[in-house]
């Protein structure tokens, strides 16, 4: 399958109430417009490129967001495993909501501690 056309911008610096910045990558479908938006939060290094598995997210017209968790990979901070995921991400859910590539909706994904960090974001 090739890769959808996208647009990526990598390393995006989020800043958290406390001053911490966490790395984020955002990919969208290529141009302008604004897409409603999922969000992955990991410990597991989010790298610089989207998994072939979110693809088909791009393809569909939505935007998807990678982040490294507090203190892991390219995020600044101290990792203190479930501590800080509730703060973190309703921070960073909220920032994506406002971005101008977004249209104001935005969801979560994933398994593992990736889950994890959307029932500490729900919360």
């Amino acid at each position: 399958m090739a890769e959808p056309a996208m647009d990526r911008l990598l390393d995006v610096r989020v800043t958290m109430r406390d001053g911490v910045k966490l790395s984020t990558n955002v990919f969208h479908p290529a141009g302008t417009g604004r897409w409603p938006a999922l969000l992955i939060r990991t410990p597991y290094d989010k790298g610089d490129d989207l998994l072939p598995t979110y693809h088909l997210f791009i393809q569909h017209g939505y935007a998807v967001v990678v982040q490294d968790v507090r203190g892991r990979y390219d995020s600044e901070g101290v990792f203190q495993p479930l501590e800080q995921e509730g703060s973190d991400g309703e921070e960073t859910l909220y920032w994506v909501a406002h971005q101008p590539w977004c249209d104001g909706k935005v969801g979560m994904l994933g398994g593992s501690y990736g889950g994890i960090v959307q029932w500490q974001a729900a919360l």
